[in-house]
């Protein structure tokens, strides 16, 4: 399994007609050929950003699906060719699923935190070691939507979602975790293996399958 993460950065005065067009058209066009995890808007961090997730058997199975989406007629005329008139720029990543934390889509969250750091070369299989040793300290307080690392996009990159009921809820909980020994401790092994740490607050979007 592979899943891709797909980031388009919106003209301010085109984010609402851009979503209101997927809504209305290009998610129902888009999700007959593959499956879409989660799509978003983002509240904090790089605006006006429509943030998706999609999922694919493997790497075949995306070939064979961006190959359908370009033969598409009505993708191309009814979404496509509308929508470019709405972008800045267009970004990818094909992301592995970790297997220090199975990969559970989130429900009944008004926002998500996309968190991904860029490591040292060569350092993301310590890093989801000593992450994935420390997870069931941080989970006691709130569990990951999924964590991956990078395979084709940016390189040397972990990334790790999680879900909350609102900001007030996120901020309270990570207090509750940086107070953990254990998790604390998880943290500091963390640290030299990074080069940079960002994050993102995620907002669903009505039609979004993860909510």
């Amino acid at each position: 399994m592979i899943h891709e993460l797909r980031t388009y950065t919106l003209r301010p005065n085109k984010a609402d007609e851009f979503l209101k067009l997927t809504r209305k058209v290009g998610f129902e066009i888009r999700t007959k050929h593959s499956k879409c995890l989660g799509y978003w808007t983002t509240e904090i961090g790089d605006l006006n950003q429509a943030v998706h997730l999609w999922e694919y058997e493997n790497f075949a199975h995306r070939t064979q699906t961006r190959a359908a989406l370009a033969e598409d007629k009505e993708w191309e005329k009814k979404f496509v060719s509308l929508a470019r008139k709405c972008h800045i720029r267009q970004e990818s990543a094909v992301l592995i699923p970790s297997d220090v934390w199975p990969f559970a889509p989130g429900s009944g969250n008004g926002i998500y935190e996309l968190r991904y750091y860029r490591l040292y070369p060569g350092k993301v299989g310590e890093w989801l070691e000593i992450f994935g040793k420390g997870l069931p300290a941080r989970a006691k307080y709130s569990k990951p939507v999924g964590v991956w690392s990078s395979e084709l996009g940016g390189l040397n990159m972990v990334y790790h979602m999680w879900g909350y009921a609102d900001l007030q809820a996120r901020a309270d909980i990570r207090k509750l975790a940086m107070a953990d020994p254990t998790w604390t401790e998880t943290v500091k092994g963390l640290g030299p293996l990074m080069l940079e740490m960002n994050s993102k607050i995620l907002i669903p979007t009505s039609f979004s399958p993860m909510r």
